[in-house]
Order: structure tokens, then C-alpha cells, then sequence
């Protein structure tokens, strides 16, 4: 009876451990971000909140959005802690990491909100007190001399030019944003600023 009462508890405490830790969210990187969800929002216009929501909750670091603002056909992104699964130390660890998660983040998704979202004049990101901007003038230029030419916003907004756009380049864009050398030379053009008080 007491060997059945140890094995209960045993299998009781394992199956609590185990569902307490697979409720724990990861937060998406580079390497899982699915194209398939990224596509289906092509064509999205800033004024439309619940698809660039969508958007930016399918990109790098999504779980951790804590704000989204779509003011002045701005679109600006806060991240942090949002009262959802991850604490606040998870979330810095994740940005944080020592191997350029935030840099590589703010890129590639500057990457993706300009050919989902090419009617937005501008893309900011912040997180704690990091903070990037860049106009989508800039952003165009970046990508159709680094990636390839990028077609004009009103072209954008058709679904199709898009998804094609995404399936050519999706590699290009994932190497690129790799690349220790394409992140110190985009970095260095259009700096990550240290936010004061």
C-alpha cells in the first residue's frame, strides 16, 4: 500500500511539474517564425489594428508586445512585460542575451512591417529603455539594395506582390539578418538609441 501511495505521489508531482513548465511560453525567434502566418497579413494597411497586431505578435520576440501604436501612420512597437506568462527577467534574458537578439529582431521585423504594412511612414521599436526608429523611405532603400528591389507601398498593398516578395527573399532576409557584418553596417547607419529618464 505504501509503495502505491510514493508511485501516486511520484506520477502526481511529475505530471505537476511538467505541466507547470509547458505553460511557460517561448518566445519566437528568427529560426520559428512562421511564413505562412506572415503572408496570410500581407497587404495590411496601419490603420487596420488587429492585423498588424497579428503581424507583430507572429514576429521575433511577439509574446513579449506590451504596446502597439499606430498614431500618424507611425507604427511604433513597445515590448516588455505584459502580465502574461513570461516575468520580466525572462523577457530582458530573451532581448538581452549577448548574441545581438536585439539587434537582429529590430531588423528583421523592420524588414517584414515594410512589406506587410507599406503604408506606414515609419517603424520604432522599444524595449526597456533601447529604442530604434527608421522611416520607410530609409527602410525601402535598405532592403532593395541589400535584398532585393522592393516594390513601390501602392504595389505592396496588393496580397499577391507581397507573398511573392516573401517567398523569393526569405532566405536573403534570414542570412542577412545573421550576419554579424550587416548588422554592424545597418546599426551604424540607423543607431539603437539609449532612452533618458
Amino acid at each position: 500500500m505504501k509503495y502505491f501511495q510514493v508511485l501516486l505521489l511520484l506520477v502526481l508531482f511529475t505530471f505537476v511539474g511538467l505541466t507547470g513548465c509547458s505553460q511557460k511560453e517561448s518566445v519566437t525567434s528568427i529560426s520559428n517564425v512562421e511564413e505562412k502566418y506572415l503572408k496570410e497579413y500581407s497587404g495590411t494597411y496601419v490603420g487596420d489594428n488587429s492585423k498588424v497586431m497579428a503581424i507583430v505578435q507572429s514576429l521575433p520576440g511577439g509574446e513579449t508586445l506590451k504596446e502597439l501604436d499606430l498614431d500618424n501612420k507611425s507604427l511604433r512597437v513597445t515590448y516588455g512585460y505584459n502580465d502574461g506568462s513570461l516575468s520580466e527577467d525572462d523577457i530582458l534574458q530573451y532581448w538581452f542575451d549577448g548574441k545581438k537578439t536585439l539587434e537582429k529582431n529590430f531588423l528583421y521585423n523592420a524588414i517584414y512591417l515594410t512589406v506587410l504594412v507599406p503604408n506606414a511612414q515609419s517603424y520604432s521599436f522599444e524595449v526597456d529603455n533601447q529604442s530604434f526608429s527608421i522611416s520607410r523611405k530609409e527602410m525601402s532603400t535598405f532592403i532593395s539594395k541589400n535584398i532585393d528591389s522592393l516594390p513601390s507601398g501602392d504595389e505592396l498593398l496588393k496580397k499577391k506582390k507581397a507573398q511573392n516578395f516573401i517567398e523569393r527573399n526569405r532566405k536573403k532576409i534570414d542570412s542577412m539578418v545573421e550576419s554579424k557584418q550587416s548588422i554592424k553596417q545597418f546599426f551604424g547607419n540607423y543607431p539603437i538609441k539609449e532612452l533618458q529618464g
